[in-house]
């Protein structure tokens, strides 16, 4: 995808996000920063957006073998993550219970709402520990609409999302 056809969809995408109810509704929301080379859906501008909102934002951290949310605001000095992905260079941590709504990428998603990520569990797990403890916050994978696919496969322990949002509308599973 050509980087401004990238950028368009994405600010598309960016605002149905905030058009959802339960986004609208919370305080506290984690959110993915985008890998660039990867063209994923590029959340700068919503970040941006949900931050003018009043919304508190977390991102993901990878930390032991978890991830771990970590408190960002617009701006903050930025390092590669473990796998490429930007992590804030300083880590404040964020209670993962208080995290009403997560967004996060994909790499394909399906009609039932099955997302195929990249393969390394962080997000199902997260979001396992989560549900163990009664929480269950708003799953929304970002997705541009060549991203949807029939079917992708799955395992047990893969945690459903809630919406998916590309370019062309909302996708809602729940």
């Amino acid at each position: 995808m050509r980087e401004g056809e990238w950028l368009e969809k994405s600010a598309v995408i960016a605002s149905e996000v905030l058009g959802i109810g339960r986004v609208l509704e919370a305080e506290h929301v984690l959110v993915y920063l985008s890998i660039p080379e990867n063209r994923e859906v590029f959340t700068g501008n919503l970040i941006g957006r949900l931050a003018d909102a009043g919304k508190k934002l977390a991102v993901p951290v990878i930390r032991n073998g978890r991830l771990d949310p970590c408190r960002y605001l617009p701006g903050d000095q930025l390092v590669k993550g473990r796998f490429g992905q930007p992590e804030p260079q300083l880590f404040r941590s964020v209670e993962p219970n208080r995290i009403e709504v997560l967004i996060m990428p994909v790499v394909a998603v399906d009609a039932r709402g099955s997302r195929l990520g990249y393969g390394r569990g962080y997000f199902d797990r997260f979001l396992s520990a989560l549900a163990a403890a009664g929480r269950f916050p708003c799953r929304i994978g970002l997705a541009f609409s060549l991203q949807i696919v029939p079917a992708v496969p799955g395992d047990p322990w893969d945690e459903p999302l809630d919406y998916a949002v590309h370019e062309g509308g909302i996708m809602k599973f729940i």
